[in-house]
């Protein structure tokens, strides 16, 4: 899965009205708000649609880079190993935090 690199901008707001400005249905672009944000495109896009309401617009930068986010670490397959062997259900979206809190509190029953 192909994930490039964005910036998030602010989206320049009419002082007077506080109203989000815009050049022929394009944000007017003001402060970035934080650079270097990886995303896949489709969800860019999607953020995008709703840059009136949120006030933010993601620009993409020139770098890009292949990234598998299917791989997983080698603590996270140790989590997982230990929380199948304690018979503790959980999603795989589950943070590695919570994951090890649910395995904390297994063995402390």
């Amino acid at each position: 899965m192909k994930t490039k690199h964005y910036d998030k901008y602010y989206v320049k707001r009419n002082p007077s009205t506080g109203d989000v400005e815009s050049d022929n249905g394009k944000p007017v672009l003001g402060e970035l708000a934080k650079a270097d944000c990886p995303l896949e495109e489709r969800h860019a896009i999607i953020l995008n649609k709703g840059w009136q309401m949120s006030g933010v617009f993601f620009v993409e930068r020139e770098e890009e880079i292949e990234v598998d986010v299917n791989e997983k670490s080698q603590e996270r397959l140790t989590l997982e190993k230990e929380a199948n062997e304690l018979g503790i259900k959980f999603r795989e979206n589950i943070g590695d935090e919570k994951l090890k809190l649910k395995i904390q509190q297994k063995k402390e029953e």
